[in-house]
């Protein structure tokens, strides 16, 4: 069950000659359009910025998703911390 759990954390990234990739480990698909895809993985938010992005497939029982485009750039945001955590530094 342990080896389940991990996996299911797990995230990967691939991308062939910035033209297609396959992630895994998306929870969630933020928003999309031809310049960027905002995605949640399961180690943060992810920006995938570019040219002509199209989301091909994205299976949100099993987290994978693949798109095609140019590929630009790829950022991981941190989580932001609680509003009070922030104010008492």
């Amino acid at each position: 069950m342990e080896k389940e759990e991990n996996k299911a954390k797990q995230h990967e990234l691939h991308i062939v000659c910035r033209s297609k990739g396959t992630l895994t480990g998306i929870e969630k698909v933020i928003s999309s359009n031809a310049e960027t895809l905002n995605l949640v993985s399961s180690c943060g938010p992810l920006v995938v910025s570019g040219e002509k992005l199209k989301i091909l497939r994205f299976n949100a029982s099993d987290g994978t998703l693949e798109f095609e485009g140019e590929v630009n750039a790829i950022k991981y945001a941190a989580k932001k911390q609680p509003l009070l955590k922030r104010l008492f530094k």
